[in-house]
């Protein structure tokens, strides 16, 4: 049987379209590199293919096998925690709203409807990216990544309006918090990494700017809390990049001189923010008081201590509902682990954290374990998104971190917020999902310089062609 002849009878028994291709290379190669070694054992061309294919078995069977493991897949695992996750925040919000009390009742069933409405939303957007093939950002990253941060810029600059002190887009009755959709901008800038491979020193501003363009939007906003996670996000995915050798560059030094540059940076921001006036005075005194150097503290940093004070192993604290939403704004929102474990007691909140862990264990082991780069990084981004935003809401919440804007993941209400972290889970599962299908390309074998050389007039004069 010819090659052509086999491979094609091969992947006719391959039912993912998008695996075929893969599967028909991987086998031309193998049956090339078969036949080149029966060839050096002196067989005739022609002979050497025959038996390379031969060796291969029944097409058929070959094929059936194939398909069975090169066939879309669905991390059930990571789905179900998704869906554990989510039902847990539609409960808090509804023990927050059910004990809201007169006052503040229309506005706790306010954020629960809108909270069960997203999370609908969200996991309906989650199977939707689920079904994309992620290897489209291949060769395009920078392109949409450029498109993306446009269409951001323009939402703020034409539709930008402040509600809350936050920073909005206005879309008819839809409001979208602009932090969410530059956390979104994370794994692009993955993809932008992966896109920049091969570059030296004298080209490492390229992914250096394509940092500091967003975080520079997101300080003009302002929100700090977003600054902070995105700098740590592009920092840890530069790190990444640079550790799988993907550019020419010393991998030590460059981790190096990346990570010190950040700690001077970020000392020399807070010296300016706290000796020259670069911070507001409320800012300045929440810092002093988190580093011991002031008495006073925060009202909202005090009255969430107070709740933690209260709270018991199990069960409601000393406090009820009704109190939270009385003395701690932002209870359903940038305090609502306090609340968590106010409401439904420490075993509670120890439980939603555990499982908020185990599911950015599970991302980035399905990011770690992929043979395609692209994928491993769209997937170490997603989980450093989820992973950054649930350590600074659970240290600001436990007043180990100065009071900043912070939601967790799946709890905290915001339609946006809700949505994208959805989104971050459908990226993951279409990661997982072409895992058998989307594998890194082989580079393409350069052909091997002959070297001529010729004697004359005592010159000798060496000619290389290929």
């Amino acid at each position: 049987m010819k090659p052509e002849e086999y491979l094609h009878t091969v992947t006719d028994q391959i039912r993912c379209a998008g695996a075929r291709d893969m599967v028909e290379e991987e086998l031309r190669e193998h049956i090339r590199d078969q036949a080149e070694a029966y060839e050096a054992e002196g067989m005739f061309e022609e002979e050497a293919l025959e038996k390379a294919v031969r060796d291969m078995g029944d097409p058929v069977e070959t094929g059936v096998a194939l398909d069975r493991i090169h066939r879309p897949h669905m991390s059930w695992g990571t789905l179900a925690l998704a869906g554990a996750l989510g039902i847990f925040g539609i409960v808090l919000q509804a023990a927050l709203a059910a004990g809201s009390g007169n006052a503040s009742g229309s506005a706790g069933m306010y954020w629960l409807n809108g909270h069960i409405r997203y999370t609908i939303l969200g996991i309906v957007l989650m199977l939707a990216v689920y079904r994309l093939d992620y290897t489209v950002l291949a060769g395009r990253a920078r392109r949409i990544a450029a498109v993306y941060l446009i269409m951001v810029t323009a939402g703020i600059l034409l539709f930008g309006s402040l509600h809350a002190g936050a920073v909005y887009i206005d879309a008819g009755s839809m409001h979208v918090s602009v932090p969410p959709l530059l956390y979104l901008y994370i794994p692009l800038y993955g993809a932008v990494l992966y896109d920049c491979r091969g570059i030296g020193y004298r080209d490492m501003w390229k992914p250096l700017l394509w940092a500091l363009v967003p975080a520079w939007i997101s300080w003009r906003i302002p929100s700090l809390s977003a600054t902070m996670i995105l700098l740590a996000a592009f920092a840890l995915l530069f790190s990444v990049a640079v550790w799988h050798s993907w550019y020419r560059v010393n991998r030590k030094k460059t981790l190096a001189v990346l990570w010190g540059g950040m700690a001077a940076l970020f000392l020399a921001w807070l010296g300016y923010g706290i000796l020259a006036g670069g911070f507001a005075e409320y800012q300045v005194a929440r810092i002093m008081a988190f580093l011991g150097k002031s008495s006073d503290s925060s009202y909202v940093s005090e009255m969430a201590r107070q709740f933690l004070k209260g709270s018991r192993l199990a069960g409601g604290g000393i406090t009820k509902t009704s109190g939270l939403w009385e003395s701690l704004p932002g209870c359903n929102s940038e305090y609502v682990f306090v609340s968590l474990v106010a409401t439904f007691g420490i075993l509670a909140g120890t439980l939603a954290a555990a499982l908020i862990v185990y599911l950015i264990i599970r991302i980035f082991r399905i990011a770690l374990h992929q043979k395609n780069q692209l994928g491993m990084i769209l997937g170490c981004a997603s989980g450093l998104v989820f992973l950054l935003q649930s350590v600074m809401h659970i240290m600001v919440n436990l007043n180990l971190l100065p009071a900043v804007a912070s939601n967790l993941p799946f709890f905290s209400v915001g339609g946006s917020q809700l949505a994208v972290s959805y989104i971050l889970l459908g990226i993951v599962l279409s990661v997982y999902r072409y895992k058998d299908i989307r594998r890194e390309k082989r580079p393409e074998k350069q052909p091997e310089k002959k070297v001529h050389t010729w004697s004359l007039g005592g010159w000798t004069i060496t000619n290389r062609s290929s």
